[in-house]
């Protein structure tokens, strides 16, 4: 299995992104809809969200959006490619080579995503789409997944442990908290934003696979009775 990062920089969004340089956009899901149309998730944080909005409602990539959830300064849209979003969507090529997107984001400088491709060929094929599209891609890091062995990883990726881990030892989930979003971008080298949407995702994750896994319940109150 590849990991690879990259930006693409593609026409989604770019309208209504470049009028709201301080908006950025963590992307939850893209779904097929009735064979031809995409739909996307997204939270949409910083900057004015309401300039935002009233830019995402008259952006040509995009139908009309519909926001489903308002939480503290996020807000979260669903809406569905159209025009040249639609014709520039890298997204059937990517479920035809069988990758699959583990983090994206995206900001007025294009659309950063963490993805795996099951080899090296599937990862050429996406490339070659997306030159011969005219979409522009820069692959920053390419490397093979390691896998933890025993388990023990609970389905995180490596930023994503780092994140909980250094949020840990700062004393982020401490009552009161001994460290901010902010502090803990710094640590990581990258935005709050950042900062923010890994450690969301690092504990859904960890959840999932832990206390919510059913499998390792059961086997945990085996042992407990044993």
């Amino acid at each position: 299995m590849l990991i690879t990062e990259f930006t693409l920089d593609h026409p989604i969004l770019r309208q209504t992104l470049r009028s709201n340089r301080e908006t950025t956009l963590f992307h939850e899901r893209s779904n097929a809809v009735d064979g031809d149309r995409v739909r996307i998730l997204f939270w949409a944080e910083g900057g004015d969200l309401d300039a935002f909005e009233s830019a995402l409602s008259e952006d040509p990539t995009v139908t009309e959006p519909n926001q489903i959830a308002t939480v503290d300064d996020r807000r979260l849209y669903q809406t569905e490619l159209s025009g040249e979003g639609l014709e520039s969507s890298v997204y059937p090529m990517l479920v035809e080579v069988g990758g699959v997107n583990h983090e994206v984001t995206a900001t007025h400088e294009g659309w950063d995503l963490k993805t795996s491709f099951p080899d090296r060929p599937s990862l050429e094929r996406f490339h070659d789409y997306c030159q011969n599209h005219d979409i522009d891609i820069e692959l920053h890091r390419v490397y093979e997944q390691q896998s933890t062995g025993d388990g023990g990883g609970f389905g995180l990726t490596d930023e994503q442990r780092a994140a909980l881990r250094t949020a840990f030892e700062a004393g982020y989930f401490d009552i009161p908290r001994d460290s901010s979003l902010e502090e803990l971008g710094d640590q990581l080298d990258i935005s709050a934003n950042a900062a923010s949407n890994r450690l969301r995702r690092g504990t859904k994750t960890l959840l999932k696979n832990t206390v919510c896994d059913e499998n390792r319940r059961v086997a945990s109150e085996s042992d407990h009775h044993a």
